[in-house]
């Protein structure tokens, strides 16, 4: 009788989907990751499905001599604050010379009056989309005092407006008196003006006027109005380089700060008017050791924040009416975090506030009913990478729900769509050289940025013309999975076969590669073309003609692999990639790796 050879049992084939992606993460390590995250993604973003694509590229729209310092929008045109000249970028691309003594620091602005307001540091500008002024040649002149006898007195009505020496006392004529006094001494030689008298001489120093005949008794009705000067300090406000409005439930006022002189002092402009700020309006915030940093707007609070030091990092401003109805802006102490790096990183993502911290980006989370608030990391999947960047040379903004961060070279982008217990999915892109942003938020808008060596540029939309390249450079994009040891630490894999999901774009394709914890291979190349005229190309001619995804079946078996990684990468100029999922068909051998 013959003995039956028994065979042993086939190794079941097993299957690991992943059908659902996120972001990157460079916290944990690459064996650790979940296999929605990457980490190693580079030059990717959610579209509108969630589903990682490469991003789009940028175009550059004009060039100048020297550093782009600031960008700022009113109506149809671009302002370009480069160098030490600011210039006007029409929607034509041709551009004009507005003025030519910027400060050669970053610039910030804010709209009010339907007119464009500028703080570099240097001098307070005014933009009314025809001509560029100094604010303080047009600032508005105060009534310090109204209805005085000529022996002095009155009402004090207006204070003194830092941004100008000038003001205005209105007197009430007695019919015999000729000399005036005004409400100040030491004034301005030469400045005193009367529409209605001749004066017959000024005494600066008292400043006492004296008309050559008496002004008539008007019967207790103020009737002599005096113009004067007295300088002051308004380069206080010309120094400021930090802006945020606020008045309450609307933004009636704008508060300024910056200025390094007083580096813990703000001060608030006149009612819907920042030509005017009062010399009574400024608040010392906490210790002069260390500096407000910048503003962020949430519910009917503003948000001052600070730089890092022994002193508070977040206060609170509220506004309320006090016992005579007028406006007063108490503050309180917030809650204690880490500080703000520098001023240009704040902005509001979905009604969080986000700055950057030396801790990495930070979210402050607040209750209206109870004005509570708490500050939370909210970057700590990539604060590996982000806290080794230059963090005092970064530049932050919100544009299409999400908050980029540019710093290095590079750029950080949060997708408010994709939130997890408070915390964004984070993207990574590299070849962003931008210094500053401007986000265009009107329909169709664009991003823009500037550039250390002048340009100006602006990242595309998926409709433009070459909207998958940098300035007519190849974008590399790649999303890379987790090394993973597919749940058998302890035992060899063979690799039979991969599928990545390509997204079926009209004319793209992808390189896969394979790593291991022995090698790292290119094991194929994929390229195809929808059925299109737009992208011929024989070469790749497929006669798809169907928008579902592209399989693209690698069979390239890898064997006693105990960790495994795959690779799927772009990095062709004007191709756009993306996937909608992947799939990895291995073996899990039955041999226990020996150590």
């Amino acid at each position: 009788m013959r003995t039956a050879y028994q065979f042993p049992d086939a190794e079941p084939v097993q299957e690991l989907t992943v059908g659902r992606f996120a972001g990157v993460d460079f916290a944990n390590h690459p064996t650790k990751v979940d296999w929605s995250r990457s980490p190693d993604a580079c030059n990717m973003i959610a579209n509108e499905t969630y589903f990682p694509v490469k991003r789009t590229g940028y175009k550059q729209r004009a060039r100048f001599d020297g550093k782009i310092y600031g960008l700022h929008r009113l109506k149809d045109a671009i302002l370009c604050h480069a160098g030490n000249k600011l210039w006007r970028l029409n929607p034509d691309t041709t551009t004009t010379l507005l003025y030519q003594d910027m400060n050669e620091a970053t610039s910030t602005s804010f709209l009010m009056g339907g007119k464009l307001w500028l703080l570099d540091g240097k001098t307070y500008l005014v933009y009314d989309d025809e001509a560029i002024q100094r604010v303080q040649d047009i600032a508005f002149i105060p009534t310090t005092t109204i209805g005085s006898p000529p022996q002095g007195g009155g009402t004090s009505l207006e204070a003194v407006n830092m941004l100008t020496p000038w003001r205005i006392n209105t007197f009430v004529g007695d019919g015999k008196s000729t000399e005036f006094h005004l409400d100040s001494r030491m004034i301005d030689l030469g400045s005193v003006q009367c529409a209605e008298y001749d004066i017959q001489s000024v005494n600066t120093v008292t400043g006492v006027v004296t008309f050559q005949t008496a002004p008539p008794d008007a019967g207790g009705l103020a009737n002599v109005v005096i113009q004067f000067a007295k300088t002051g300090n308004h380069a206080d406000i010309n120094k400021c380089r930090i802006c945020g409005l606020y008045g309450g439930q609307n933004d009636t006022r704008v508060f300024v700060s910056g200025n390094p002189e007083m580096p813990n002092c703000d001060w608030q402009s006149g009612l819907y008017d920042p030509s005017y700020f009062p010399d009574t309006g400024y608040t010392k915030i906490g210790s002069d050791a260390s500096a407000i940093m910048g503003y962020a707007r949430q519910y009917d609070t503003q948000i001052v924040l600070k730089e890092d030091g022994q002193d508070a990092k977040q206060y609170l401003r509220t506004f309320q009416l006090d016992d005579n109805e007028k406006p007063t802006y108490p503050l309180r102490q917030g809650a204690e975090a880490a500080g703000a790096v520098n001023p240009y990183t704040i902005d509001v993502l979905d009604g969080t506030p986000y700055y950057l911290s030396p801790q990495g980006i930070m979210g402050i989370y607040g209750t209206y009913v109870t004005e509570y608030r708490t500050i939370a990391g909210v970057s700590q999947r990539i604060n590996p990478k982000l806290l080794r960047e230059q963090l005092e040379h970064a530049a932050a903004c919100v544009w299409d729900e999400k908050y980029y961060l540019a710093v290095g070279g590079h750029c950080y982008v949060a997708d408010s769509r994709q939130m997890e217990n408070n915390i964004p999915e984070w993207y990574y892109w590299d070849n962003i050289p931008a210094v500053c942003f401007l986000a265009d938020t009107d329909t169709n808008g664009y991003l823009w940025f500037g550039t250390e060596d002048g340009r100006v540029c602006t990242f595309s939309h998926t409709d433009d013309v070459d909207a998958y390249s940098d300035d007519g450079r190849a974008i590399s994009a790649r999303w890379v999975t987790p090394l993973s040891a597919l749940d058998a630490w302890d035992r060899s894999k063979t690799i039979l076969s991969c599928q990545p999901a390509l997204m079926p774009y009209g004319y793209s394709g992808a390189d896969i590669w394979y790593r291991t914890e022995r090698m790292q291979e290119k094991v194929q190349t994929v390229a195809f073309s929808q059925f299109s005229f737009a992208h011929m190309d024989f070469s790749r001619f497929s006669f798809r003609s169907t928008a579902a995804s592209y399989p693209a079946d690698v069979r390239r078996r890898i064997r006693r692999a105990y960790q495994f990684q795959l690779i799927v990468r772009n990095d062709n100029e004007g191709e756009p990639f993306g996937l909608l999922g992947l799939t990895i068909r291995y073996i899990v051998r039955k041999g226990v790796r020996q150590i």
